[in-house]
């Protein structure tokens, strides 16, 4: 028997704004979109709404936290929703409620063609807007208090509400904002871990709207690194978009296959069982997934991938993460007489791609001949061009180690919210495609006589 209560407005449906909320925890174009149009008595429920309460604190959680930080509220929400819980004395079984709302919501919910959904709540929301506005005119006419000066200011909120991506931020007004986003960055920082211990004790890379480089000679593992980043990223709840445009599918699979199995690469097809155990278990416990992208044919453009971005957002895949391999393989949009001009402009647009999408961005870049032998790669070994250095957050470059033969030589070569001209070694396995074999590493450091 349906109990699901009666309301006259299409608004009030419990999957719609299911749908809705589950966007607005982690599509940052929604909230661009109607984000300054909602507010959390929007979502306030009507008797016997399923999931009526659960669904108006995360509602508000997630305008609020895009209202101070201009970003998602995305894997942050379990955590944030449950602090705010406490912070108002709930329950037990009010927190227990939220917590089986998140976990609905973050594992039942696959918004397909979001972009219609926001047009139907901007059109909704613009409507509630005129419509206050015309009322309140009406009132203002009827008592005889409709200024010119209140007509316009009437208008202007009328005009403004309607007009989400036109929202500025007042410098001087947001301290308070900012001092808690620092404080939350530093309990539960927004920079993803790499899972290369040495590196991340040295320096956090690249969070969300920044871009990263991975430099090297050829055949040092340029791509190795990007599908490590990939495999490290999704373990952190991150959805992945891996756009291959050197490597082949098949062959970027079959390296993930090893990756995660530990399975050495030519040894795939000897032991699938093995292979299948430990896939499975790795994917049991995983709560995100990892889209390829075979643009191996050629003629991808930064305008191509964002529209396999988009694409993907329409089947419900929201990705947190762009990882690139690798830059040379990015066609320009325009040709210019110098090489460097056009990667200049590919640079530019991916970077203005990660800050559009909310995206922790990677690609990769060659170094100039001659430079296989070199311990430190710095930034002014770049290939063609060293102003792609200047673009980007963060450039790690992979020089040769001194450890072992194929031992790499991590350098940070250019960093802009940490420190930079660094370094530190690594030991790979390459027949298992891991680019970093954390006991190999210790025991190379150990014989090294260098502290962990």
């Amino acid at each position: 028997m349906n109990t699901e209560p009666k309301s006259e407005s299409w608004w009030d449906d419990a999957d719609f704004q299911d749908h809705l909320v589950a966007l607005l925890l982690q599509d940052p174009i929604t909230l661009k979109s109607c984000g300054a149009l909602l507010n959390p008595n929007d979502f306030k429920p009507i008797r016997g709404m399923r999931n009526g309460r659960a669904r108006w604190i995360v509602a508000e959680r997630a305008l609020e936290h895009y209202e101070k930080y201009h970003e998602p509220l995305g894997k942050l929400t379990r955590s944030d929703v449950i602090e705010y819980a406490t912070r108002l004395n709930l329950g037990a079984n009010q927190i227990s409620e939220l917590r089986d709302y998140i976990r609905f919501l973050t594992t039942k919910i696959r918004v397909s063609a979001p972009d219609a959904l926001v047009e139907k709540v901007i059109r909704y929301k613009s409507q509630r807007l005129k419509a206050s506005a015309i009322q309140e005119l009406v009132d203002l006419q009827a008592s005889g208090q409709l200024t010119d000066e209140k007509w316009h200011e009437i208008y202007q909120k009328a005009l403004v509400g309607t007009s989400s991506g036109t929202k500025t931020t007042d410098y001087f007004e947001t301290l308070e904002d900012r001092l808690e986003r620092r404080r939350t960055e530093n309990v539960r920082s927004r920079v993803p871990w790499t899972f290369i211990d040495p590196l991340d004790s040295m320096v956090r890379t690249i969070g969300p709207q920044q871009l990263g480089l991975i430099l090297a000679p050829y055949k040092r593992g340029k791509s190795l690194m990007l599908l490590w980043l990939a495999a490290a990223y999704i373990l952190q709840r991150l959805n992945v978009l891996y756009v291959t445009l050197e490597d082949t599918r098949v062959v970027c699979e079959d390296r993930l296959d090893s990756i995660i199995t530990h399975v050495p690469l030519k040894s795939l097809s000897e032991y699938p069982k093995t292979v299948r155990r430990r896939f499975n278990r790795y994917k049991n416990m995983i709560k995100t997934r990892l889209k390829i992208f075979d643009g191996t044919e050629g003629g991808i453009t930064v305008a191509r991938i964002e529209q396999v971005l988009l694409a993907e957002r329409d089947r419900g895949f929201v990705a947190n993460a762009l990882i690139v391999d690798y830059d040379e393989e990015i066609v320009p949009v325009r040709h210019y007489k110098e090489r460097r001009f056009e990667l200049d402009e590919t640079y530019r647009l991916l970077r203005q791609l990660a800050a559009r999408y909310n995206l922790v961005t990677w690609t990769a870049a060659q170094t100039q001949r001659d430079t296989r032998h070199l311990k430190i790669l710095s930034g002014d070994r770049v290939a063609e061009d060293i102003g792609k250095i200047k673009k980007v957050t963060c450039a790690i470059s992979m020089g040769k180690g001194e450890w072992t033969d194929d031992s790499i030589y991590l350098w940070i070569a250019a960093h802009k919210c940490d420190s930079m001209d660094i370094g530190c070694e690594i030991v790979p396995d390459l027949k298992r495609m891991l680019i970093y074999d954390r006991e190999a590493t210790r025991k190379a450091m150990k014989a090294n006589s260098v502290e962990e």
